[in-house]
Parts: structure tokens; sequence; C-alpha cells
């Protein structure tokens, strides 16, 4: 497979060969939702991430994103998002903008700019109702442009992408994980660190490849259902 030099290069190239085809699947357990999103779906809502992080806040290559996040379909945009606009990104801080949920909302703490989403209705968002000092992501992203072909890629291979690791780097280690061409991996891991974002997204699109997000599940026999449905090839 042809390697790619940045995690995001390696997102365009997926986005490229089948921009129908569902990236993201998202099970919640407790709730019942299934909710799914196209590589092109996916690109529109990093577009608008992207814009807001580079055209409205001014950030690029040098600053650096708290993600303090769980593992849902829409915290996968916000990841890429960062990476299209030359963030680097961090779990715990420090940074200059941060993404949190109402359970999180302490890693917002002394960060210039911060926004939350909230899992449990999260198309909506939480438009008043986020928790200070944060403010609604959702609300503030929708106005963006959303065209994936105005977003430029200002990062290089060697720019910081992970803690300890240039982007170069970190391409290489999601594209050898193990995975083979194409696995549709499904989880139920939460986002805990930087290892979690290499495993279940970032491996999957070096790759070519999907995710099925599952929230919720402690029955072991629910979760090989849903891999036999949605036709996983990989359980991480």
């Amino acid at each position: 497979m042809h390697q790619l030099t940045t995690p995001e290069q390696q997102f365009a190239r997926l986005l490229a060969t089948d921009p129908a085809r569902p990236f993201v699947t998202y099970y919640d357990e407790a709730t019942g939702e299934r909710s799914e999103l196209s590589a092109k779906s996916l690109a529109n809502w990093v577009a608008k991430t992207h814009h807001l992080l580079a055209d409205e806040l001014g950030l690029g290559v040098g600053d650096t994103a708290v993600i303090a996040l769980p593992a849902h379909w829409i915290s996968v945009p916000i990841l890429l998002g960062c990476l299209t606009a030359g963030l680097a990104l961090t779990t715990d801080g420090p940074g200059e903008v941060a993404f949190v949920s109402a359970a999180t909302v302490d890693a917002a703490a002394d960060v210039p700019d911060s926004f939350a989403i909230a899992p449990e209705s999260a198309a909506v968002g939480l438009r008043d109702a986020a928790p200070a000092p944060a403010t609604d992501y959702v609300t503030a992203v929708r106005p963006q442009p959303d065209a994936w072909a105005g977003v430029h890629m200002p990062a290089g291979p060697g720019d910081p992408c992970l803690p300890g690791a240039a982007r170069g780097a970190v391409a290489a280690r999601a594209a050898s994980t193990g995975l083979g061409v194409g696995a549709r991996v499904i989880t139920t891991r939460a986002w805990t660190s930087a290892d979690d974002w290499i495993d279940t997204v970032l491996a999957p699109i070096a790759v070519g490849g999907s995710v099925i997000l599952v929230a919720n599940c402690p029955d072991d026999a629910v979760l090989e259902r849903r891999a036999s449905q949605e036709r996983a090839t990989t359980r991480r």
C-alpha cells in the first residue's frame, strides 16, 4: 500500500478512493442510537472544524488541541479537523483550544478557547447549555464552510502530532498496526490516550478501512451480533 506522510493525507486518500462508503458507525446500546457517516459526510464536518480552528481562531502548526472526548461519531471529525488544521493533539493539556464533554470540562481550564459536545444529542448540540467555560461545538461549527476542496493541510511529516511523535511517525505507526487493507474495525474502547486514537481511528484510515464504535455494551453477545451485522473484520 502506498505510504503517505501524515494522518490527514491518509484521510484525504481514503476520501478520494470511495467517498460514499461508510467510515464511522456508532452504536449506543444504552439508548438504541445508531448513527453512520460516510467518508464524504465526515469530510464535511472535518472541513467545518478545520475552518473554525484555522480561520476563526487563527490556529495552526505549533498550536495544540486538548481532546478530552468519548469515543463517539461526533468526536471523529474533531480529531481529524484538528489534524487538517495542523494542530498537535493531547489528552490533558496544555493547549490553545480544548474539546470536552460535560464530564471532562475541567480539561478546558486555562485553555483560551474551548468547545463542548453532548454525546446524548450530538447532532443538535448543547446550544446555550454548554458547561462553562466551554461553548457549544455544534453551534460554533455549523456556520463554517464545509467544502473539503478548500481545506489546506499545512502540517508536514516532521511537525508535531501526538505527544513526543511527529506526523510522519504517527502515520507510519497507524499503517503498521497489523490491520489488513480495508479492515472494518469494531471497538468498545474509550478514548483515554493517544493509542486509542491511533488504534480506533487513524489505523483504519491508514489502511482504507472503517470503524464501528460501540458504547455502553457490557454484553459480549451483543457485541458479537453487532460485529456480524456490520461485517466487522477486526475487534479492538
